[in-house]
């Protein structure tokens, strides 16, 4: 996908029932953006909120490791220098997926001694058919409805949404914003927030990325200030352009 083209989501999703329901949830990250949605009435506050009531999906044991880019990595998540602790790899099938795990880590029984690496660039749009197999674990990108409009990016795990992203892109004007990040219960402490920031600041490299207002709950803070962000991000203080406006439907 070329970059500077909105490939992030369906804007249309945010109305009717469905939004309203997820509204109900409880901000995680704090993100929050209010905006009128047409055929409602009425604003609707756009949080990090919970995706579904599924919870954990499949039937077999998901080991709960968090998700990273494939690297290459010095240090594992506990901050141990790879080249000393060593590394190994095994298989799981539950997920299609290779994990990687410090023998440090193991040996001292710490928490999050090993991780899954997923490729964040590697998010196929959700018009283009699956080649061979499908994953088992895939990101997967919805378009906006209009140009410059609201899309958004999904992790999906056995073709259920159990976290996703809100962005909106104007690839005129190379700007960004991250509207909202929602993850499903059981899915936290996973790195997957981080993996989906990642994933939108991807699209538009050298965009100016910003975010909507963010709450000050130590949930929200403790998430924003643990990012190292490939691009400049300014958080808080959305940058819309007038095109993003317009697609907003708010005069220029």
């Amino acid at each position: 996908m070329e970059p500077g083209v909105p490939v992030t989501g369906s804007a249309i999703r945010h109305a009717g029932e469905r939004h309203v329901q997820q509204a109900r949830a409880a901000a995680q990250v704090g993100l929050t953006q209010v905006r009128s949605i047409s055929g409602l009435g009425r604003s609707i506050p756009r949080i990090l909120e919970r995706v579904s009531e599924l919870g954990r999906v499949g039937t077999d044991p998901d080991p709960g490791y968090p998700f990273r880019s494939p690297g290459p990595h010095t240090r594992c998540l506990n901050g141990h220098r790879l080249d000393l602790a060593s590394l190994s790899s095994s298989y799981h099938h539950v997920l299609d997926l290779h994990d990687m795990r410090c023998a440090l880590c193991t040996e001292l029984r710490l928490d999050r001694p090993a991780w899954f690496p997923l490729d964040y660039t590697a998010v196929r749009r959700v018009d283009v058919p699956v080649k061979y197999h499908r994953p088992i674990v895939e990101l997967v990108a919805h378009p906006p409805d209009r140009p410059a409009g609201v899309g958004y990016i999904a992790l999906q795990i056995h073709e259920r949404s159990v976290a996703d992203i809100d962005v909106q892109m104007c690839g005129i004007d190379h700007r960004g914003v991250i509207e909202q990040i929602r993850v499903d219960d059981g899915y936290t402490r996973r790195r997957i927030g981080t993996l989906l920031v990642d994933a939108a600041l991807a699209r538009g490299p050298a965009f100016r990325w910003s975010t909507t207002k963010i709450d000050n709950s130590v949930t929200a803070r403790a998430f924003w200030a643990s990012l190292a962000p490939a691009e400049p991000l300014q958080l808080g203080i959305p940058d819309y352009c007038s095109h993003m406006r317009i697609a907003n439907g708010e005069g220029i």
